[in-house]
């Protein structure tokens, strides 16, 4: 699952992009589930710590910024990207197919082909990692509160 996509810098919030109640609903319908309403007052009220942290270590832009990859900001990037990782089948290292599940929704990732999602099931609460080498999901932060905590002590200067 190599993700083609260009990094960009995003130089807004959620609040200045349209409604985008359309996309939200896709979303829902992806997954089968509400989108969980913590996520949903995420994406409202997108920490200004993260709107324009750049991700290169040096404090430069030539990554982009946390707000388009690793926790994305724009609700039209979560959407292309859940259904990217809904187009098809990969094979695991044993050689199995493996389909995307259903209630897990992608809300970031990491540039190298890996995923940050949420399980909106509520089966596992936290923010999950998908190593898309081993074809696995590892909970990493007990919460989406925690996983942006997470971004900035990692990404903050």
């Amino acid at each position: 699952m190599e993700t083609t996509r260009q990094v960009y810098r995003c130089h807004w919030t959620v609040s200045m992009l349209p409604d985008h109640s359309g996309l939200i609903q896709e979303l829902q319908s992806l997954t089968g589930l509400p989108v969980p309403a913590d996520y949903l007052q995420l994406l409202a009220s997108y920490p200004a710590a993260l709107q324009n942290l750049p991700r290169a270590e040096d404090g430069s832009e030539k990554q982009g910024h946390v707000s388009c990859v690793e926790l994305m900001c724009d609700q039209a990037d979560v959407l292309d990207v859940n259904r990217e990782v809904r187009s098809g089948p990969v094979m695991d290292p044993s050689g199995a197919e493996f389909e995307w599940p259903a209630q897990v929704l992608v809300i970031g990732e990491n540039g190298g082909g890996d995923y940050y999602a949420i399980d909106v099931s509520a089966e596992h609460p936290g923010v999950l990692f998908f190593n898309h080498q081993a074809v696995e999901f590892q909970e990493i932060t007990d919460s989406i509160v925690e996983y942006v905590e997470l971004l900035i002590s990692t990404f903050a200067p």
